[in-house]
């Protein structure tokens, strides 16, 4: 059964394998943790209860999505608690990224529904996701789950010039 999940110690050889597969291919769309490094479950009880976070930063609750069968990890994703004015214009309160060997399955456009339905769950009434405008895999998930493009602004990430698509849908 492939279901989403808060994140599972069953489950972690599989995510660092996701990892790996992202390093391996130079994907820059989603970081998923090294958790070679450190205790990435602290991470997530950091960010569900807020605390220990760095400044700027907001609470968070993290889902993986699974296959139980197989004790596979497919993807990951935030929902973040609340919106700063940069995650107004960059980042949103969900972000996610889906395992590289697993892109292209419908595992993206399913994952946000199942966030969504948990966004709704924390008492999240509107729901703000973004992404770069030429990340077309991002805007054709959010655009299979019905929500609306509001606009297209510019944003400097990294000192470079990067235009952001920013999707919302009232829950």
């Amino acid at each position: 059964m492939i279901r989403l999940i808060e994140p599972n110690k069953k489950y972690l050889k599989s995510y660092i394998e996701a990892y790996d597969e992202y390093e391996n291919n130079n994907v820059q769309t989603y970081a998923f943790d090294d958790a070679r490094s450190y205790d990435i479950f602290l991470k997530y009880d950091n960010y569900k209860n807020e605390k220990n976070l760095k400044p700027n930063r907001v609470g968070a609750n993290y889902f993986w999505l699974v296959d139980d069968e197989k004790e596979f990890f497919i993807g990951e994703i935030s929902i973040r608690h609340k919106l700063t004015d940069e995650l107004l214009k960059y980042g949103g309160h969900i972000g996610y990224g889906i395992r590289y060997s697993e892109w292209n399955k419908g595992y993206g456009t399913f994952m946000l529904k199942l966030a969504l339905e948990q966004a709704k769950i924390m008492g999240i009434s509107k729901v703000l996701i973004t992404c770069d405008d030429d990340n077309f895999s991002s805007a054709k998930i959010m655009e299979k789950n019905h929500m609306e493009l509001q606009d297209k602004i510019g944003n400097i990430i990294d000192g470079q010039k990067v235009i952001t698509r920013r999707y919302w849908k009232s829950l």
